[in-house]
C-alpha cells in the first residue's frame, strides 16, 4: 500500500512538474516550486527504484541506495525559496543564498567520498546494517532534514508574522500584490504541519513505536494533498505576466502630491528606510497602492528613482548620527542607517554628500 501510493504521488507530481516548468518561463515562483517538485521527483524516483530493484539489482548498484539520500538536504530550503518568491516579486536568488545548500554538498562530497574510497562491497555490506557507520551517516541525513524543519518553518512562520505586522501600519490595507495572505497563510501552516508530522514519524521510528507503518501513510497522503493544492493553484491561477498590461495612467498632479504625501508619512515618518531589505512592493502593500504609482509619484515629485529617495533618507540619518555621537564606529552608523554593506553605505554616502562618512565627521 505505502509503495502504490508513494508511485503515485512520484509519476503525478512529475506530469505538474512539467506544467509548472512551463508556467514557470514568466513566473519565477512557478519556476522555483517546479524545481523543488523536480528534485523531490528525482530523489523519490531513485527510492521507489531501490525499494522495487529487489536484491539483484541492490548486487548489482548497492551505490544507489546511498548516494541519493543528499538530495533529501535539499527539499526544505527549495520550498523555502519558492515562499520567498511568494511573499516579495522583488526577491532573487542571489550567492549569498548559496549557504543554505551546504548540508547537501556536505552530505554528496561525504558519501562519494566514502563510495570512491571503500567501494560498492563496503557499501553492500553495512548500509543496512545497525550501528555501522553507513547505516548511522545515512540516518544523519534524515536528522538534518528534521533540523531543517525547524529552522526553515520558524524562518517562514517569523516572515509571515512580519506581513501581518506591516498589514496594519495603516488602517486599511489590502492584501499583498498579487497573493491573497490567506494564500500564504495556507502555504506555510499547511507546510509546517507536514513537517510536525515528519518529524513525528522520526521519534516513532526511534521508540520504535509499532504505528510507525500508519504513521508515514498518513505523512505521505497529507504531503500529495497539500502539494496538490500548491501545484494545482499555481497552474490554474492566472498570475500579471499572463494578462495584456494595462498602458500606463499618468496620475493627476493633485493626487500624485496627496500620494507622495502619505509616501512620506510612512517610509520617512514611520522610519520605514531603515529596514534594509525595504522593496517598492512592501511600500505599495502598505500604502494599498500600486507600484507604478509610487514610482511614478517619487520620479515626478522627488525628481530621482525610489532608491535614490530611500537612500537620502538614510544618509540624512546617519549624517545626523555622525555628528552626535563622535565616538560611534562608522561601520554600527552604516548598520543603524539601513544598509547593510560597506560599499553601498560608502558610494551612496559619497554621491549625497560629497565625502566619505569618516571626512565628513571630521568637518
Amino acid at each position: 500500500m505505502e509503495k502504490t501510493v508513494h508511485l503515485l504521488i512520484m509519476y503525478t507530481m512529475l506530469v505538474l512538474t512539467l506544467v509548472l516548468f512551463h508556467k514557470g518561463r514568466k513566473h519565477p515562483p512557478s519556476l522555483m516550486l517546479a524545481i523543488y517538485a523536480s528534485v523531490e521527483v528525482l530523489t523519490n524516483g531513485l527510492n521507489s527504484l531501490t525499494l522495487s530493484g529487489g536484491n539483484s539489482f541492490f548486487d548489482q548498484f548497492p551505490v544507489s541506495h546511498f548516494i541519493y539520500k543528499p538530495l533529501y538536504c535539499l527539499w526544505v530550503p527549495l520550498f523555502y525559496f519558492y515562499v520567498r518568491y511568494c511573499f516579495s516579486s522583488d526577491f532573487k536568488l542571489k550567492k549569498k543564498h548559496l549557504i543554505h545548500f551546504i548540508p547537501f554538498f556536505a552530505f554528496l562530497i561525504f558519501f562519494l567520498m566514502i563510495w570512491m574510497v571503500k567501494g560498492n562491497h563496503y557499501i553492500w555490506e553495512n548500509l543496512y546494517q545497525t550501528n555501522t557507520f553507513l547505516n548511522n551517516t545515512a540516518f544523519a541525513v534524515d536528522l538534518t532534514v528534521k533540523v531543517q524543519y525547524l529552522l526553515y518553518n520558524f524562518l517562514m512562520i517569523r516572515l509571515l508574522l512580519d506581513v501581518e505586522k506591516n498589514r496594519k501600519l495603516l488602517p486599511q490595507i489590502a492584501p499583498l500584490v498579487g497573493v491573497d495572505i490567506r494564500w500564504l497563510r495556507f502555504i506555510v501552516y499547511g507546510y509546517a504541519l507536514a513537517c510536525l508530522i515528519g518529524i513525528a514519524i522520526t521519534v516513532s521510528v526511534l521508540v520504535k513505536n509499532p504505528a510507525v507503518s500508519v504513521i508515514n501513510l498518513v505523512s505521505i497522503s497529507y504531503f500529495f494533498l497539500f502539494f496538490f493544492v500548491i501545484f494545482y493553484n499555481t497552474i490554474t491561477n492566472k498570475f500579471s505576466g499572463d494578462e495584456a498590461k494595462p498602458k500606463s495612467v499618468q496620475l493627476p498632479n493633485a493626487d500624485m502630491k496627496l500620494l507622495m504625501k502619505r509616501i512620506e508619512e510612512l517610509v520617512a515618518g514611520k522610519k520605514m528606510y531603515l529596514e534594509p531589505e525595504l522593496t517598492l512592493q512592501q511600500i505599495a502593500t502598505a500604502l494599498n497602492e500600486k507600484e507604478r504609482n509610487i514610482s511614478q509619484a517619487i520620479n515626478t515629485i522627488q525628481q530621482r528613482n525610489l532608491n535614490d529617495y530611500i537612500n537620502s533618507l538614510r544618509i540624512e540619518h546617519a549624517c545626523r548620527l555622525l555628528l552626535k555621537n563622535k565616538e560611534k564606529p562608522v561601520f554600527e552608523v552604516m548598520y543603524e542607517s539601513g544598509f547593510n554593506t560597506k560599499g553601498a553605505f560608502n558610494l551612496a554616502f559619497k554621491k549625497m554628500v560629497g565625502k566619505t562618512p569618516t571626512q565628513f565627521r571630521e568637518g
